[in-house]
């Protein structure tokens, strides 16, 4: 073991931090080679390293994707020292005795308090960058604490031999339902062969029914049926292409439908399934993003570069501005660490990395 990594397994306290030493959270004004990382450690890294969703109603809100995105960023760019800050985050706040992970924490006053509930995708990404750590850095205890949190994900968040998309931590209750997008092979490729999760997720795509060139959002475990929404979120979709694209199955219908909308003009935040016309008048940070992922996920490295930059555009683009870098509304102070989580992976996986979100 790396003689400054911490002795985080002993350290699973959800209401308040361990009694040790603090994590070293590194100066608010690093300057990255990425605006938007600047950005999110001025306005979104708080002194004691937990990631803010936003900064205005949600301040005090810490989500378990959160995390898990800036740990896949933190271990694609090699930064060993400040990985392992996060890890102490995660086991200090957000693991559950069960090895589960709270999907979110809020602070009142001094106390933080947890939910009572998972997120699979959440987990699974968390299990995915684990054990990324544990190969990049040489560091054996992240596989452990990955094999924990598998092995809580194959057992007690499981029906039928699938993933469910949450479970009660304290009852140990589960959800019927599987959101699609939820089905991360890269982390479910890590997870014990035994479990067949693998291998269900796959074949759990390939059966499900397509709309045009939308994909379902999710399946009832219980009824064995999918769903599909009527206003399409594109997130969802693009999620979802990823998805099959990441298990090698076809997504052309669905691509063709994204390119021609791009090409039209801006691709919206959400449309009529039955029309394809757009439902609202907004752009997403969010979708541009994951649909560079998408894209470089089948081979479409130029158009990925076009994809970026009109995500680029979005982006506060004035030096001068306190939220220079920021995908933030400046007027309202909108913005969501999603929001900025996301375009920061995107501007790293485009320049060398092969982190999938």
């Amino acid at each position: 073991m790396r003689n400054f990594f911490p002795l985080f397994l002993s350290c699973l306290l959800v209401l308040s931090g361990c009694s040790g030493e603090p994590p070293k959270i590194p100066p608010q004004d690093y300057e990255s080679e990425f605006p938007v990382e600047t950005f999110i450690r001025t306005h979104l890294l708080t002194e004691t390293g937990l990631l803010r969703t936003n900064i205005t109603d949600r301040q005090n809100e810490f989500l378990s994707e959160s995390i898990g995105l800036y740990l896949l960023f933190l271990v694609e760019r090699d930064r060993e020292r400040e990985f392992a800050d996060q890890v102490v985050i995660l086991t200090d706040y957000f693991l559950d005795e069960s090895n589960l992970v709270a999907w979110r924490l809020e602070q009142k006053d001094k106390t933080i308090l947890t939910s009572p509930v998972n997120a699979w995708i959440d987990d699974a990404r968390i299990v995915h960058a684990l054990y990324l750590a544990a190969t990049t850095f040489d560091e054996p205890t992240y596989a452990e604490l990955a094999n924990n949190i598998s092995k809580s994900l194959t057992t007690i968040a499981t029906k039928e031999g699938l993933p469910v998309d949450y479970v009660d931590l304290k009852t140990k209750e589960s959800s019927d339902i599987l959101t699609l997008s939820y089905l991360d092979e890269a982390a479910l490729k890590l997870m014990p062969a035994s479990s067949n999760l693998y291998s269900n997720s796959k074949n759990l795509l390939v059966e499900a029914p397509t709309d045009g060139p939308f994909f379902a959002k999710a399946y009832s475990i219980q009824n064995h049926t999918y769903t599909f929404d009527d206003e399409i979120n594109m997130i969802d979709q693009l999620y979802v292409a990823l998805r099959y694209e990441q298990f090698n199955l076809a997504t052309d219908r669905f691509y063709t439908f994204f390119k021609e909308a791009f090409e039209m003009g801006p691709i919206y935040g959400r449309y009529d399934r039955n029309n394809r016309t757009p439902t609202v008048t907004y752009e997403s940070q969010a979708v541009y993003a994951l649909a560079v992922f998408y894209l470089l996920e089948r081979g479409e490295d130029d158009f990925a570069e076009i994809v970026m930059e009109r995500l680029r555009d979005l982006a506060v683009k004035d030096k001068s501005s306190n939220y220079y870098g920021g995908y933030i509304d400046e007027l309202t102070q909108h913005t969501h660490s999603f929001d900025n989580l996301l375009p920061l992976l995107a501007e790293g996986r485009l320049l060398d990395g092969y982190i999938v979100p």
